[in-house]
């Protein structure tokens, strides 16, 4: 097996879109299929009933796609004339597959010629259709890997857990991104009655589970909290049990960044040397403080000690300031905060012990929570603006078509 074929059947698949005009049903239906698959969670598919002129049809006044999927009913000149005038109305980098009624070898290499990424004949099996697809995606976009983010608090109390707890659920269920979120507290850990699941594994049988050959044990470690929000169901293990080693902490979240688009790590009670190595390889990493003088001072340490950690850049480094208003007064200024830490909050969360304290003695998300609002609008605008996990698609250029992001058959076309 090729790299580029074992990673069609291991990876999840960078964001683009396919669009479809084809007039067979049975095609039709195996791609939207595909929307159930995992690693096609961050590809979006327009499935049309249809032919190269309805492609023609339709970009001419909106963006193309990254792959644009065409049937034709007939294999002369005439549909060779079609394909370049589909060539005039989609971006130059615009990828191409073609699919036709007989295998015509000198038609094929016509086709592969002009740029075309691959001509198929009807009928079509839908494996071989799904990992065309993806081998197209994954040789023009490249394999891009999850979001990694990791939540770690200045001290004790300052309520990293529920931070990450709160971020996990709005980028899932306001913001549409398939997330999966962990913890690495160990026995400790009370994120799945945060989240209102059960406890079903340890981080030793998670990580046992990620070098197995049975691949369903580990998905059955992964429990659905809503449609695109999951955790990693561990906490069994004692308390006071020996903790996993960084290495295996990593297989985990390897294991969980081929699946999902983002991963949460939660390391305010991870030991020291798994919360290095997260904080070293993740995308993004939010320390949490309180705004009293003790939060405040170990932050200041520990914000230089991730700097020096990352190779001595701020990026990717974001600060959250909790509890806003818990000390009655005692709070720290905002301008001696800056002055002392040289960096402004970039989220500011004010202390309101109804939410809190209910969500943790009931056991229900901080999103069950009644007057909970204001907090979540305030995680879901530093999410979208500071860490840029918006679910959005790719801007538009200036000309209102896509930026360029593959080569393929409507540049090779175009330069003819």
């Amino acid at each position: 097996m090729s790299d580029t074929q074992d990673v069609v059947t291991n990876i999840l698949l960078p964001t683009a879109q396919v669009a479809l005009f084809v007039l067979d049903k049975d095609i039709r239906d195996a791609v939207a299929e595909l929307r159930n698959d995992w690693r096609f969670a961050r590809v979006t598919f327009d499935i049309r009933e249809g032919d190269v002129a309805s492609a023609i049809e339709t970009y001419k006044g909106h963006m193309s796609p990254n792959l644009v999927i065409v049937e034709t009913p007939e294999i002369g000149e005439g549909f060779t004339s079609r394909l370049e005038i589909l060539a005039d109305s989609c971006s130059e980098n615009t990828a191409a597959v073609v699919v036709g009624p007989v295998n015509d070898v000198y038609l094929y290499r016509k086709l592969i010629d002009m740029g075309v990424s691959d001509y198929l004949v009807r009928p079509i099996e839908k494996k071989i259709l799904s990992d065309l697809i993806a081998k197209i995606l994954i040789e023009k976009l490249g394999v891009s890997e999850s979001r990694l983010v990791a939540y770690v608090g200045a001290k004790g109390g300052c309520g990293t857990s529920w931070v990450a707890q709160a971020s996990a659920m709005v980028l899932a269920n306001e913001l549409n991104e398939k997330t999966v979120i962990l913890d690495a507290a160990g026995g400790s850990s009370y994120l799945s009655v945060a989240m209102g699941t059960d406890v079903v594994t340890t981080l030793h049988e998670a990580a046992r589970a990620c070098v197995s050959s049975d691949q369903d044990a580990f998905r059955r470690m992964v429990v659905k909290v809503s449609e695109n929000l999951s955790v990693l169901a561990t906490g069994a293990e004692a308390i006071l049990d020996d903790m996993i080693s960084a290495e295996q902490f990593e297989a985990i979240i390897n294991k969980l960044m081929v699946s999902y688009p983002v991963v949460i790590v939660d390391l305010s009670a991870a030991p020291v040397s798994i919360a290095r190595s997260v904080i070293v390889r993740a995308n993004d990493v939010v320390v949490v403080t309180a705004p009293t003088l003790p939060a405040l001072r170990s932050a200041r340490g520990l914000l230089q000690e991730i700097k020096t950690l990352r190779g001595g850049v701020d990026q990717g480094i974001h600060l959250t300031l909790n509890q806003k208003g818990a000390t009655q007064g005692f709070d720290v200024s905002d301008a001696d905060i800056v002055n002392a830490l040289k960096v402004a909050p970039e989220m500011v969360l004010n202390w309101n012990p109804k939410i809190f304290a209910a969500a943790e003695s009931s056991g229900k998300p901080l999103s069950d929570m009644v007057n909970a609002k204001e907090v979540l609008v305030q995680v879901r605008k530093f999410l979208i603006e500071k860490l840029r996990l918006s679910g959005e698609t790719p801007t538009e250029k200036a000309d209102g078509k896509q930026p360029s992001l593959i080569g393929g058959f409507l540049g090779k076309m175009k330069s003819k």
